[in-house]
């Protein structure tokens, strides 16, 4: 017996896996390479990600009363200042979790709701990323290297994947078994 998670129904009236690791890795490395094209196309792309990142730190450390200084696309707050480069901002691993919802077996309405809450999760969690290391710069400043290259790396990994297994898990218990 097939559980509703493992299958789910298609338009033909066939059941069919309801995550494809084939068609989900192919889609994520699509959305990769267009979004490597799209950046480096348009710019601003990757402007807009900068800034949108820039702004929600910005807030976030302001909420906590400390005063912040931005120049260029380095955030000064606390005797702390990290720059906000490409790599920082969220949009990028966004588009690898983009592929992957768009690859799945779902409705549109249900891949809707996953790009938007993958979107709004993704950017938290870098957002959260960012802050820890404001923390970590100023207080162990000999463990900011790793802690950026390494461990928040795999961390933001882990929060693509992460999001996408509870959207996955999310759309389960809304598909009719067949």
């Amino acid at each position: 017996m097939t559980s509703k998670t493992e299958r789910s129904h298609t338009s033909k009236g066939h059941s069919a896996p309801a995550f494809a690791p084939a068609r989900v890795m192919f889609a994520c490395a699509a959305c990769w390479a267009i979004a490597l094209w799209l950046v480096s196309r348009f710019p601003q792309v990757e402007t807009l990600g900068i800034a949108l990142t820039q702004a929600t730190v910005r807030a976030v450390l302001g909420m906590t009363g400390l005063r912040v200084a931005e120049t260029g696309h380095v955030l000064r707050a606390g005797g702390t200042a990290i720059e906000i480069s490409p790599d920082c901002s969220p949009h990028l691993p966004y588009l690898i979790f983009a592929g992957a919802v768009i690859a799945s077996r779902a409705t549109w309405g249900q891949r809707a709701v996953g790009l938007v809450a993958g979107a709004l999760a993704i950017h938290v969690f870098n957002t959260a990323r960012i802050l820890v290391l404001f923390a970590v710069l100023a207080a162990r400043p000999s463990w900011f290297e790793f802690s950026h290259v390494y461990l928040w790396q795999i961390g933001t990994i882990l929060a693509v994947l992460g999001a996408y297994i509870l959207w996955l898990e999310w759309t389960a218990r809304r598909t009719p078994a067949v």
